[in-house]
């Protein structure tokens, strides 16, 4: 699936696809409206028996995707391994891994992306919904609901209100997010031991705090950079799907837990982001959103008493 734009991007976006035409379509269009001239988006394409090939090779001839898509074909290599392969396909000193039902909507944030990772060179790893806080927690871990125990993980947007104008450092991290090519070429892949996908970001992300990186995150979700639609390819999970996050979950504890317990009392680092002027008036409008609802339901709460 040929693809090879003349220009190096800065920003590699990496989206795994199965079976998701429709919804990739509108991913593709996301980027391709909003994402400016220094990104290149790369599909891998896993074995799809819909149309998803033959969407990619004819956008492939468009102005756009000669010059900013790029396809890749795997066989049923699953999430992780399909990151991997589009990571070792990208050109860009950055890259993102972002899955095929995020729809970025703002031309604002790829230069918000840019400017942060150059201000800042001590943060490796910045997420771009929620992060992960793992607290150390002496409780075994009998079922796959005991990784998720608030007592042992937490996710967050960091503390308000500063959230809305800070970045945050965190432990770990979720899809999706950005990570410097030198982190990548440092630590390496996710790894296949946690194949075929759960627990392999957390596992990443801990490798690149060992390497002497931080690891931050940011609310763009919140902020309307980017509109996630939610899982179209996992359906209902099975039992196994379970049996396999309880054993990955496993793996990453017995491997961090002893930096978990270290690290855990330290004091978590914020940054002022890197916004720009339209990045700067979303923010305003969400907050002041965010401030009307909180209004309205304090006065029903009132009312109702």
């Amino acid at each position: 699936m040929p693809g090879a734009p003349d220009t190096v991007p800065l920003l590699s976006v990496v989206t795994p696809t199965f079976n998701n035409e429709a919804v990739l379509r509108r991913s593709i269009e996301g980027w391709r409206g909003h994402g400016g001239d220094a990104i290149e988006v790369i599909v891998v394409e896993d074995g799809c028996r819909d149309g998803t090939a033959a969407y990619l090779e004819a956008e492939l001839q468009t102005t756009w995707g000669r010059a900013h898509l790029r396809g890749v074909h795997e066989e049923d290599a699953h999430e992780l391994r399909c990151t991997n392969r589009g990571f070792s396909e990208a050109r860009g000193a950055l890259l993102a891994a972002w899955q095929d039902d995020m729809f970025l909507q703002v031309p604002w944030f790829v230069p918000e992306i840019l400017s942060t990772f150059d201000a800042y060179p001590e943060i490796g790893l910045l997420c771009l919904s929620r992060g992960l806080l793992c607290l150390p927690c002496e409780e075994p871990i009998e079922r796959w609901q005991d990784l998720s125990d608030w007592n042992r993980l937490q996710s967050t947007i960091g503390i308000g209100p500063s959230n809305w104008v800070n970045l945050q450092e965190v432990d770990a991290v979720i899809r999706p997010w950005i990570v410097r090519r030198t982190c990548l070429d440092r630590v390496g892949m996710l790894d296949e031991a946690f194949r075929p996908t759960e627990w392999d970001e957390a596992d990443f992300a801990f490798r690149v705090r060992h390497a002497g990186w931080k690891v931050a995150t940011y609310g763009y979700e919140r902020l309307g950079a980017y509109f996630h639609f939610g899982s179209t390819t996992l359906g209902n999970p099975s039992a196994a799907y379970y049996e396999r996050v309880l054993r990955n979950g496993r793996l990453f504890h017995s491997r961090w837990d002893d930096k978990i317990r270290r690290d855990h009392p330290r004091v978590r680092k914020t940054w002022r982001r890197r916004a720009t002027a339209g990045g700067w008036l979303a923010t305003a409008a969400r907050m002041a959103r965010a401030g009307a609802s909180r209004f309205r339901g304090a006065r029903a709460k009132a009312g109702s008493a």
